[in-house]
């Protein structure tokens, strides 16, 4: 006769629980140096922002440094000629093609001084 406060002879036989763990596989590191998708708008962001960045830190070639500068450059004058005449718009236009020139120009700084 079972004794009445054992109450372990009327519930199942447990079985000893097994643990285990889950070591997941190795992680590629992020690629930092990655190349932005120019598929999205973000993307296509981000390519400009390394494109400028790239510009004015003086790691493009010379002959895009003073290809771009005569280009600007030329676009820049062809506004202040036009806005000397007395346009408005040209002055806005004027003050908004220099900041490509700008970009330039702090590469061939970067590129002199380094």
């Amino acid at each position: 006769m079972p004794e009445p406060d054992n109450f372990n002879e009327y519930l199942p036989k447990q079985q000893p629980e097994e643990y285990s763990i889950e070591v997941p596989a190795d992680q590629r590191p992020q690629d930092y140096n990655r190349i932005p998708s120019g598929d999205s708008p973000m993307g296509r962001i981000e390519q400009r922002g390394m494109a400028y960045s790239n510009l004015s830190r003086g790691r493009a070639p010379w002959w895009l440094l003073i290809i771009g500068l005569i280009l600007f450059g030329s676009i820049a004058l062809g506004l202040l000629a036009m806005g000397l005449a007395g346009s408005l718009v040209s002055w806005v236009l004027f003050v908004v093609s220099l900041l490509p020139l700008v970009i330039l120009l702090q590469g061939i700084l970067a590129k002199v001084g380094g």
